[in-house]
């Protein structure tokens, strides 16, 4: 009986790539999500940002802006819009934590 040895404990290969298959799954749907949830975020005021931005530009100028001036402001907002949620995300924590958190009511 001190022959016999256990054969050596391997992983579940199966189980492995089950595992594997749903996380890329989770990931490559999850991704999308978020994708399309932050385009419809920003694209959904467009109209009244783009409003707001032409109305402000009129009242310092006192003139129309230029349809040139409307796209890069557009286009400016848009890819600052990114920058303002990670720095938002960054800084939430440690904020949390020095000013403290909010009474739950």
């Amino acid at each position: 009986m001190e022959d016999e040895q256990e054969p050596p404990l391997q992983p579940r290969k199966q189980t492995q790539g089950r595992v594997l298959l749903q996380t890329v799954c989770a990931a490559g749907i999850g991704g999308t999500f978020q994708f399309g949830y932050n385009l419809s975020i920003i694209n959904a005021p467009t109209a009244h940002i783009q409003e707001f931005t032409n109305q402000t530009w009129q009242v310092r100028t006192g003139q129309p802006p230029p349809d040139h001036l409307i796209l890069v402001t557009w286009s400016l907002i848009v890819s600052l819009y990114p920058l303002g949620g990670l720095f938002g995300a960054l800084l939430a924590g440690p904020l949390a934590v020095v000013l403290g958190r909010s009474p739950s009511w």
